[in-house]
């Protein structure tokens, strides 16, 4: 029976994988890691997202040699190296999961075309989503992909959920001589400052459902406490999504739960099926004629990013991105909000700077959430304009994130004191308060004058369902 090349990108683990099973029993797989310049360009933009990248990269390496194989790495371009390598194993098929985002889906593509002109088989599978997408798709094309409450009630059936795939991977032995596996050094940065790979990545599963899982809901909304930490290890593939699910669901069968455990665990199913859900929303390039609402350049963005607004949940939420390649949740949006509506700019801007800060590493994701935070027609059609003062207020009452984040603030007894100086211009002799910068703009007048032109633009546009006028 003739190997097929397994292309590694970003599922960076062996257990649950659909392919295993999409493949001929028996079949012998030859595991390659194709670094051409577009993936080491992309990877390079991101010091901190590369260690990682290089750390699950040599711990996949690890996992398959012993099973009497290894990662077969190729610097080239991605045509010569197929060729080459299908032609000295004899492969007859190419398979690889499938991406998402714009660029990804152009690159499999590419990847398909260059198979097929080989007169090798092409079989791209779908890994990255916790749900297969035909067991979601909805025939209305009035709602589609845009209605998420159509969508959960889809994925949430039972029969939506599939049992682990547990088809046998056969790995081929190392027959090839492979050059050396990415280090950080490559790609000018240093080592990942944690363990990283698939075994990591169970565990830390395990500890969330047993430990944290029924607490999902309240760290939802409280950014001083910790939310799943899977978001990381899902983009790199090294846990599946379905895997998740079903050990939360499991996890749902516990007869003792109490009802709020059970929000927890229900709040947390919900926010994996809107992980789907987002990742197909990412997976569309045409543009939305919302847009012109939004500039593509502000100098007030540099303020932003240097995490000085003097809005303290914007600014501790982008000195945790700074610090640590992620960001709580609910402060995520928050800031893109701010990003997008206060600052008045284009989701892009925002997404293309985070892209150089955050760890996670999945760009259909990155787009859906981007756009649904512009209200962009994904799951909505206005725009929700987060308060980042009432947020603050709200979420983080005692001011225990903001405090961790920014040290102007850490003697702050709670959000209501800010607050109090913001609105009265006290002068608090109590700590340095002085040092921390007075909010730059206006939260109020910047909504109201969205809103305005939003407004404004919507009665410039035809009713739903007027019929077009012909060219």
């Amino acid at each position: 029976m003739t190997p097929t090349l397994l292309c590694f990108d970003r599922d960076l683990r062996l257990s649950d994988r659909a392919l295993f099973a999409a493949i001929e029993p028996g079949t012998q797989l030859v595991p390659l890691l194709v670094l051409d310049r577009r993936r080491i360009e992309r990877i390079a933009r991101n010091p901190r997202r590369a260690a990682y990248f290089c750390a699950a990269v040599a711990a996949l390496d690890t996992e398959l040699r012993l099973r009497g194989s290894q990662v077969l790495v190729r610097r080239g371009t991605l045509d010569a190296t197929i060729r080459s390598v299908a032609r000295a194993t004899g492969a007859r098929v190419v398979a690889w999961s499938k991406r998402y985002d714009p660029a990804g889906a152009r690159e499999d593509l590419r990847l398909q075309a260059i198979v097929e002109e080989l007169g090798l088989r092409a079989l791209a599978v779908h890994e990255a989503v916790a749900v297969d997408p035909e067991r979601t798709a909805i025939d209305d094309e009035d709602t589609g992909f845009r209605s998420f409450n159509a969508f959960y009630r889809r994925w949430r059936a039972p029969e939506s959920l599939r049992a682990p795939i547990d088809a046998a991977a056969h790995f081929a032995p190392s027959v090839l001589p492979s050059e050396p596996l990415p280090l950080p050094e490559e790609f000018g940065t240093s080592r990942a400052t944690r363990a990283v790979g698939e075994r990591v990545a169970r565990a830390e599963l395990e500890r969330f459902v047993s430990d944290h899982l029924v607490e999902y809901a309240r760290a939802m909304r409280t950014p001083s406490l910790p939310t799943s930490g899977l978001g990381i290890p899902l983009s790199f593939g090294l846990l599946s999504g379905r895997d998740v699910v079903r050990s939360v669901c499991k996890r749902l069968e516990d007869p003792f739960l109490l009802a709020e455990e059970r929000a927890g665990i229900e709040r947390f199913l919900r926010a994996m099926a809107r992980r789907d859900f987002l990742l197909f929303a990412g997976s569309e390039s045409a543009s939305q004629p919302e847009e012109r609402l939004f500039v593509r350049e502000s100098r007030e963005f540099a303020t932003l990013l240097e995490a000085r607004t003097g809005f303290p949940l914007v600014d501790a939420g982008m000195r945790e991105l700074l610090a640590t390649g992620t960001m709580h949740p609910a402060v995520r949006a928050v800031v893109a909000s701010f990003c997008c509506f206060d600052l008045g700019l284009d989701w892009r801007v925002g997404m293309e700077a985070w892209e150089g800060l955050l760890t996670e590493d999945e760009p259909a994701l990155a787009i859906g959430n981007w756009r649904w935070s512009a209200g962009l027609r994904v799951d909505m059609h206005f725009p929700r304009i987060i308060d980042p003062q009432r947020q603050f207020l709200r979420g983080d009452p005692q001011a225990r994130y903001v405090r961790r984040w920014i040290p102007e603030l850490a003697l702050l007894s709670d959000a209501r004191q800010l607050h109090a100086w913001h609105d009265r211009q006290l002068a608090l002799d109590l700590f340095e308060i002085e040092r921390y910068p007075r909010p730059m703009l206006d939260h109020r007048e910047r909504a109201i004058a969205f809103l305005a032109r939003y407004a404004e633009w919507r009665a410039s546009m035809p009713p739903v369902g007027a019929p077009r006028s012909s060219p």
